[in-house]
């Protein structure tokens, strides 16, 4: 689905997807010491706004706009803070050695 989709299909309701973490997310990465951490493809934030309550300094990439509006609406009602990057994933380019944890939970390719 392409960036017109996603923004569609963002806008049909309030949450298209949970709004509680990835359990694999959570399995994989709850034993490990905050850092930086990059969440590639994040759509509404759910995993960014979960390791940010974490202590993870987060930045979170996505090219669905109404995605990344909620994801801002989650993490400011959670009270955390993440830096929304609108951005496509299959050409961002992060800069070398910012991050110790990059996360791609799920990437929707055609």
């Amino acid at each position: 689905m392409d960036r017109t989709g996603w923004n569609a299909r963002y806008a049909q309701r309030e949450f298209v997807w949970s709004l509680t973490p990835n359990q694999t997310v959570v399995a994989e990465t709850s034993h490990l010491k905050p850092g930086r951490a990059l969440d590639l493809a994040c759509g509404e934030g759910r995993n960014a706004v979960w390791l940010a309550q974490q202590g993870w300094q987060v930045s979170a990439v996505d090219f669905a706009e109404t995605g990344l509006d909620k994801a801002r609406q989650l993490a400011s009602s959670r009270g955390v803070a993440v830096d929304w990057i609108l951005a496509d994933v299959t050409t961002y380019a992060p800069p070398p050695e910012a991050f110790e944890l990059v996360l791609i939970a799920y990437l929707h390719i055609p």
